[in-house]
């Protein structure tokens, strides 16, 4: 067994981009905005996406596994960032400012200004963002980003600027948490880039000829590279399963919980 390369299945969004051809040149102009790409298999027990936005998303907020669950939602949903593109004013809303209350986020809210109770913080290609359940969060243009998550498409809208989608504000302020542990992580010497109690990322960089070794659990591996044919598409590798390739490229292992 060697596994299989996904084929990408696309979403429009309204913040999302008319032109994917540097990640998928057999597209061509598209005739509305893709948001994003979803890499994995339909069912998967997790959710490997590409994100295009070419405007900012709403201020939003997920909820955990218990709050789901006692709300007839089916799973919560944490996920986290991997940076692949990043232009110099490209920022992250990320964790609420400090001292900011339930109140001040409910009334900024309101008022369309819940931009303003984010961190928002710059970021650059190769940085990760842990985003847990619970934290308020917003993505700003100009990046493109590879994102993992639960399975899970519970997603409560907190503020979207005017454009007229329904906004989720019980839900939402209920599970929001003025902090989390989310933001920008700090990469290790070695091992995996990121560990959270859902899944693992791990990072490599791949030679001109590489060789990916079985091991006792599923694994998926996003290729990112700039110059690869596969880029923006996911291998899905079976536990035991091996794989060969050719052409240095990076790619982004994601494993079900901790490595």
């Amino acid at each position: 067994m060697s596994g299989r390369w996904l084929t990408p299945r696309f979403q429009p969004r309204i913040w999302g981009s008319l032109d994917l051809r540097a990640w998928y040149p057999e597209r061509g102009v598209e005739g509305e905005p893709i948001g994003e790409a979803w890499l994995s298999a339909p069912g998967a027990p997790v959710l490997v996406k590409m994100l295009f936005p070419r405007d900012r998303l709403s201020v939003q907020v997920h909820p955990d596994d218990a709050y789901a669950a006692a709300h007839g939602l089916g799973r919560g949903k944490s996920e986290a960032w991997y940076v692949i593109e990043a232009a110099p004013e490209a920022r992250l809303g990320v964790g609420l400012v400090a001292g900011a209350t339930a109140r001040d986020v409910e009334s900024a809210c309101r008022e369309g200004r819940g931009a303003e109770m984010l961190n928002w913080i710059t970021v650059a290609p190769g940085e990760v963002i842990n985003i847990p359940a619970g934290t308020v969060h917003a993505i700003g243009g100009g990046v493109v980003l590879l994102e993992a998550q639960q399975d899970s498409d519970n997603t409560f809208r907190l503020d979207d600027y005017g454009r007229g989608r329904e906004l989720h504000l019980e839900h939402g302020l209920a599970v929001a948490r003025a902090t989390t542990g989310g933001g920008r992580v700090a990469r290790p010497a070695t091992g995996p880039i990121l560990t959270t109690p859902f899944f693992t990322l791990i990072e490599h960089r791949m030679e001109a000829e590489w060789h990916i070794a079985p091991a006792t659990m599923d694994r998926w591996f996003a290729d990112i590279g700039r110059n690869s044919p596969r880029r923006g598409h996911l291998l899905d590798l079976p536990a035991g399963a091996s794989r060969d390739g050719e052409g240095a490229t990076t790619l982004i292992e994601i494993r079900l919980g901790t490595a």
